[in-house]
């Protein structure tokens, strides 16, 4: 049944179509969901390893990690192409973990989310469950790391929502800390 879905996907979708985003760039901890057309016993889902790379059967170790899937995908035709006549397959991000954030303090549901789109502080709040009765909105803190170094920026909610500051956009890795 699995591969006659697959071969259902390969017929009726463009190969970059099966990607979650073209432009999205695979990290270190994603799941991903590599199908090879008429050979299941290659198809799998795999976790791209701290060092960036994955291991497939036929293509041994391969950098996944700052590729798109289209890439990666043509990256693994190519070597499969060694073994296989005309290999196709897809490469679908089933989880994208590399854009993890966490929201932490006096927040409804603090803990770790997956930043699987473009957000704002704004929204990550909601995200989290909203406010508890004693939150600072006009203290929060976010905590980046870039290059190697942190940095801190104090931001305040209310004035966000009052159009007084400009709503924050948030970076795989943040953490968010509402006092």
């Amino acid at each position: 049944m699995k591969n006659i879905l697959v071969a259902l996907l390969f017929v009726l979708l463009p190969i970059n179509a099966l990607a979650l985003d073209a432009d999205y760039i695979i990290g270190a901890s994603d799941l991903l969901d590599i199908s090879v057309w008429g050979e299941e016993s290659l198809s799998r889902q795999v976790v791209v390893r701290t060092d960036g790379y994955i291991s497939i059967p036929l293509v041994g170790d391969i950098k996944a990690a700052d590729k798109t899937p289209a890439k990666l995908q043509k990256d693994i035709e190519i070597v499969l192409a060694k073994f296989i006549k005309d290999p196709r397959c897809a490469v679908i991000i089933i989880e994208p973990r590399s854009k993890r954030i966490y929201v932490d303090g006096q927040i409804n549901a603090p803990g770790e989310y997956i930043l699987d789109r473009d957000m704002y502080l704004t929204q990550v709040i909601s995200r989290a469950g909203g406010f508890t009765e004693w939150a600072d909105k006009g203290g929060i803190v976010i905590l980046r790391y870039e290059g190697g170094e942190q940095s801190r920026r104090k931001v305040s909610y209310t004035s966000i929502v009052k159009g007084k500051q400009e709503d924050v956009s948030i970076k795989p890795g943040d953490t968010i800390i509402v006092p």
